[in-house]
């Protein structure tokens, strides 16, 4: 039985998530006692959090999973979309299915809560894509040095910022979340980062409104002497070029102190920003390719309504067909059954819809994989390339006239950790 936690459920979720992630350092009594307290909190505020368990019938708690709850940014539109994270087992009850039932259980609340599309970070990229999840942006870490960045703006207009300037900082984030395909509003738990200077803020303020912010900490460079550091970047954003461009010149002039700044984007053009882009692996990749950045995948998303999907995001700011357009798509869905089969899209002159066909001999116009639909539609791959591998059979259609008609014109970005 999958219910919501309990005050008097704590102790057991610490018990659970202690083992499965030895990493987060809950060991000790004392530890322990804080990680409850911790989601006891997380339990109790108005925050968007809930942590649900999986118990048997004795009452013992088999494993949990935390429920994020989100605003984010789908293609210009701000939509609701819930995020899973802290998927635990208990280490006496592994390859039983717990996992199986703790992820159906999500999925199912999200279509009881009319929730379309979900996201995660997975611990295993391949066993969350069974689940049709399918891969997002990449991530590129740049490793560059100070004076690598384009110095050409005033830097004296950089000031530092406190928790006191908590709310022009979510405005600007809020903001800028609003014109990025993928972002999601600040977070309470992002809130709380702020207002505990979890990192140093840096900013630029220009007639009284804040117009760019950077977050950072500084660490020590492994085996190294005390005067040796390296800048990590945890967030940059800008309503202005300027803004951006006056955060540069501050960066850059940290060359005295700095030695590395690593900056973890999902931007691949912010190569272009740069006048020096190796990092400091001194690796060429054949013929001769130097590089500037290591890249990994992570967040993932999966639909879990397509019909609902369809009628909130109505693929706004896209190419739209010249005239009434009947398409058959076959969806493949194992994971979410009542989602698997073949729909009916239909394009009337304003509106996108999709319904599900019970019975049809027609032949499909697409054979797709919910995970690869997931990530076509959140403008992560081109349908076009995914034929290109063979991943999806298309018939009598032109792939990219159905990218121009479903595809985000860009891939997402997302700061949001959960």
């Amino acid at each position: 039985m999958i219910q919501l936690l309990q005050k008097q459920d704590f102790e057991q979720a610490a018990s659970i998530v202690a083992l499965a992630y030895p990493g987060m350092n809950i060991q000790t009594t004392e530890e322990k006692i804080k990680f409850v307290e911790r989601l006891t909190v997380e339990q109790e505020e108005q925050n968007g959090i809930n942590y649900f368990g999986n118990f048997n019938e004795t009452g013992e708690l088999l494993g949990i999973y935390r429920l994020n709850d989100f605003e984010c940014n789908v293609n210009g539109k701000f939509q609701r979309v819930f995020g899973i994270g802290m998927v635990a087992v208990h280490l006496l009850h592994k390859k039983e299915k717990i996992a199986f039932q703790l992820l159906s259980h999500f999925h199912q609340y999200a279509r009881q809560e009319n929730v379309a599309l979900v996201s995660l970070y997975p611990f295993n990229p391949s066993f969350y894509r069974k689940m049709g999840y399918g891969y997002g942006p990449m991530k590129y870490e740049y490793k560059i040095k100070p004076d690598a960045l384009i110095a050409n703006g005033d830097k004296g207009l950089v000031q530092f910022l406190s928790p006191n300037d908590e709310e022009a900082i979510v405005t600007l984030y809020n903001d800028y979340a609003l014109q990025n395909h993928g972002m999601i509003k600040r977070t309470w738990t992002e809130r709380r980062y702020i207002k505990n200077a979890a990192t140093n803020y840096v900013g630029v303020v220009e007639n009284d409104e804040l117009i760019g912010a950077l977050a950072f900490t500084l660490h020590p460079v492994k085996d190294s002497h005390f005067l040796h550091q390296h800048m990590v970047v945890h967030e940059w954003i800008w309503s202005k070029p300027n803004a951006y461009k006056q955060l540069a010149s501050w960066l850059s002039s940290q060359q005295d102190q700095v030695d590395r700044i690593i900056f973890r984007t999902n931007d691949s053009s912010f190569l272009y920003a740069l006048t020096n882009p190796l990092n400091d692996s001194n690796h060429l990749i054949p013929s001769l390719y130097h590089e500037v950045a290591t890249a990994g995948v992570g967040l993932m998303y999966r639909i879990t309504n397509i019909g609902l999907f369809v009628h909130e995001m109505n693929f706004q700011n896209l190419n739209r067909p010249d005239e009434y357009t009947r398409l058959l798509l076959e969806i493949n869905d194992t994971f979410l059954k009542e989602q698997n089969g073949l729909y009916e899209f239909i394009y009337n002159g304003e509106l996108w819809s999709a319904t599900k066909v019970l019975d049809s001999n027609e032949r499909a116009n697409m054979k797709i994989g919910i995970h690869d639909l997931s990530s076509w539609w959140m403008g992560c791959v081109s349908l076009k390339d995914l034929c290109k591998y063979g991943e999806v059979t298309i018939n009598n259609i032109d792939s990219n006239l159905l990218d121009g008609w479903f595809m985000p014109n860009t891939s997402p970005i997302c700061f949001t950790s959960f």
